[in-house]
């Protein structure tokens, strides 16, 4: 108990510490939503640090040493609103938050996820393998992933205003602008068709020009962006394209520890499959999320649907707290840790653990008639005077 106190008060010195720079420091607007988020996080990031100091089984210390890195990035986060033009750090750099969402918040944060995502899974799967192994065949899978699909923006992170839609949106956007300027009212598309020359790409590079039907189909697709801020959601689909990527990485490995799981049933510690089945429907979200921002075409209603879309992301983040919450305490607790330990010493003699979830389960979803009375048996508690 005396534990979770000081988790607890970690936690609220760190919410106060936050709350206090987003009220008398300089800074940009925070949504409420990534406020919130950002405190779950900062939980986590506390919970994780707990847990691999706490466990008895060094073989998982890693996995959590893993989500502790991930949920580090809260702590990021939260100096986000401080950067950028009014805020308290660089000031005087238009593209200071531009680089930060690139680098932190669409880039690190979810190489951090698959990580750790991949990590688990290449444990499971490869038990005895050393853990420097684990770690580089892990880094080699994400890393990879990353670079192949993010290194344009990893190595250029202008990248993202060279792009073929801005190219031709900024070629559109100023001939709409001049021609209302001449004329006093917005040309059609096909009068921007008729005008501007539109070309195709390759890897970034011009290799031809459109013809007239093609060029009208394009300036069709790009038209709804010349309104007010909706252009940004050009500017930022190829860093919610690569979300999707490094979140679809992370989706397939947990449905192959899963699918591992099924077919040999190997022995895990208490609560991790709990754990990595909250982190596939998280993961699940953010890929819902980033398409739905791929999709979109106007930018005031994307940001409130995010909005909205960030709160249930952050359900899933409690649940993963609960049970991370769980697992400390069981490993804290004298059958936790003898039970944590005999599993990495001789897992073919432990019987499996149940919790109160898979009772749960049993109870309601299962027939005892039909399966062996010892594989349903609940456990029992033996008062005085009971043998």
């Amino acid at each position: 108990m005396r534990k979770f106190r000081s988790i607890a008060l970690v936690w609220l010195l760190s919410v106060c510490v936050l709350v206090f720079a987003m009220l008398f420091l300089p800074h940009r607007e925070m949504r409420p939503s990534a406020l919130v988020t950002t405190a779950i996080g900062i939980l986590l990031l506390i919970q994780s640090i707990h847990l691999a100091r706490r466990e008895p089984n060094r073989k998982n210390k890693p996995i959590f040493v893993n989500f502790g890195i991930f949920f580090s990035t809260s702590l990021l986060f939260a100096a986000y609103p401080l950067i950028g033009p009014g805020a308290l750090f660089w000031t005087d750099s238009p593209y200071a938050r531009m680089v930060f969402l690139e680098y932190v918040s669409l880039g690190l944060y979810y190489l951090l996820l698959a990580l750790g995502v991949v990590y688990l899974s290449v444990d499971a799967l490869f038990r005895d393998y050393r853990t420097w192994q684990k770690y580089l065949l892990s880094s080699v899978i994400a890393g990879g992933f990353f670079l192949f699909y993010c290194h344009s923006i990893v190595f250029d992170p202008m990248a993202v205003y060279r792009t073929s839609d801005i190219a031709d949106w900024k070629a559109i956007d100023h001939y709409a602008a001049q021609y209302q300027k001449d004329h006093g009212v917005r040309p059609t598309p096909m009068q921007i068709a008729q005008d501007v020359d539109l070309f195709s790409w390759n890897h970034g590079k011009q290799i031809g020009t459109l013809f007239p039907e093609e060029r009208l189909l394009r300036v069709t697709e790009l038209y709804p962006y010349l309104e007010g801020e909706n252009y940004l959601i050009l500017l930022y689909r190829p860093l919610y394209m690569n979300v999707i990527y490094l979140c679809v990485l992370s989706v397939g490995f947990i449905l192959l520890f899963f699918g591992y799981q099924y077919m040999k049933d190997p022995p895990q510690g208490a609560y991790i499959e709990r754990i990595m089945f909250l982190f596939l429907i998280f993961c699940s979200l953010e890929i819902l999320h980033a398409w739905s921002f791929v999709k979109s075409v106007e930018w005031g209603a994307l940001a409130e649907v995010l909005s909205m879309g960030q709160y249930v992301s952050v359900v899933v983040l409690l649940l993963i707290a609960m049970f991370f919450g769980l697992r400390l305490r069981f490993i804290s607790s004298v059958k936790g840790e003898f039970y944590e330990t005999e599993l990495a010493s001789s897992p073919a003699g432990v019987v499996r653990w149940r919790d109160a979830i898979d009772n749960l389960v049993i109870r309601h979803f299962f027939d005892p008639r039909w399966f062996p009375k010892r594989v349903l048996a609940f456990p029992r508690r033996f008062n005085k005077g009971e043998e």
